[in-house]
């Protein structure tokens, strides 16, 4: 599973992708509109057969890259076809001088979109060699001024699109770096919270859970304190509850399904829902604590809120991540409440995805079905 900054780095190159693509049809356009505008140069049915060619190649990459972007190297494939298409169309339209050539300066512009500084060069330098090929071949008779303040302008261009590539490159590597920065603060808050529910959990456990024992013991051998033996039995309970709260062992000795199971059950008993708990042995994962957390924090939800008569847990590993299922049939979440809810403090679930999101993994709340399904997939490996 991949990382936020590596998630945000294949947004940003489909973005590109498809970007540059809807640019081709602008330079399919374009190129008709030359060929009706110099009709005296555009002999035969050539021009317009090359040009339609053209124009499925750009409804076919346009849904190439819809369904899924491509990779650098292989968007050269696209670049490529565009400047044997342009040169073809400018050849049959008479070469240099023709309005079809003007369409070489789109070429270096799609180019800064889509690749990084050094390939983007390589398309300028590869246009306005194609460009002054055309012109050379078509038009013997061009002087050398002519030919030198069009290519003038050309290399302009494709100088421009070169810098504006250098700057996309130097922003993504940042927005890298800040995306890296933000994991690693992310990952320290995790430690830093486990350490201290650690160190609670230990200091009740060891301190006050110890005296309250031995206080216990010692009403038991005397009469008529069945009413305060009571009492500290059920502060007993509820300071155990607390322990396991802030740190359940039973993660660390009995592993994660163990310990969610026995999460759940205590929220069945609280809320009064039958439970199912699916999942076997697991190794211990990186991600085991957050997403225990999590599966805690969505279990008092619906203790709380879903009246729901039952609840479905899973935990269960697959393709590299581990995945933790939630749902239950109660009254599902109205998203204009939660939203009410988050504008008023009760930041929950929203602190519980972006802790998800933090370790480079995956939130999803649906609420379309009768009550709630939420599924939370981590990463099988910690960030580095």
């Amino acid at each position: 599973m991949s990382t936020p900054a590596e998630r945000a780095l294949a947004q940003f190159q489909a973005e590109a992708s498809r970007t540059t693509s809807l640019m081709r049809f602008g330079l399919v356009a374009l190129l008709a509109l030359a060929g009706v505008l110099d009709q005296t140069r555009v002999e035969g049915v050539g021009f317009w057969v090359v040009l339609a060619a053209y124009g499925l190649f750009a409804v076919g990459w346009f849904a190439k890259v819809t369904r899924r972007p491509v990779a650098p190297t292989t968007g050269l494939i696209a670049t490529t076809s565009d400047l044997v298409a342009i040169t073809v169309l400018s050849l049959l339209a008479g070469g240099g001088g023709t309005l079809p050539t003007l369409a070489y300066v789109v070429i270096p512009v799609m180019a800064a979109f889509r690749y990084r500084p050094a390939l983007s060069a390589g398309v300028g330098v590869a246009t306005l060699a194609s460009f002054v090929l055309t012109a050379a071949i078509e038009r013997p008779d061009i002087t050398v001024a002519t030919l030198a303040a069009e290519a003038a302008v050309l290399t302009l261009v494709a100088v421009a699109t070169f810098l504006l590539s250098v700057v996309l490159a130097r922003r993504a590597t940042r927005i890298r770096a800040l995306l890296a920065d933000a994991d690693a603060l992310t990952a320290q808050v995790l430690d830093a919270e486990a350490r201290e529910r650690r160190r609670l959990a230990e200091d009740l456990h060891d301190h006050a859970l110890q005296t309250l024992l031995v206080a216990g013991q010692e009403l038991d051998e005397l009469d008529g304190a069945e009413a305060a033996d009571e009492a500290l039995r059920t502060g007993i309970r509820e300071i155990r509850e607390v322990v396991f709260a802030l740190h359940p062992y039973v993660l660390d000795e009995a592993g994660l399904v163990v310990a969610v199971r026995r999460v759940a059950e205590r929220a069945a008993a609280q809320a009064g829902f039958a439970v199912t708990v699916d999942g076997g042995l697991l190794p211990a994962g990186p991600h085991d604590r957050l997403l225990f957390g999590v599966a805690r924090e969505l279990l008092t939800n619906v203790a709380k809120h879903a009246r729901a008569g039952h609840v479905r847990v899973a935990v269960h590993d697959d393709g590299g991540g581990r995945t933790l299922e939630v749902s239950d049939d109660g009254v599902g979440v109205d998203r204009s409440v939660l939203a009410a809810r988050l504008a008023d403090g009760h930041i929950g679930l929203a602190s519980t995805r972006a802790r998800v999101e933090g370790v480079g993994g995956t939130f999803t709340l649906d609420t379309t079905a009768p009550g709630t399904r939420t599924v939370v997939r981590v990463p099988g490996v910690a960030p580095s």
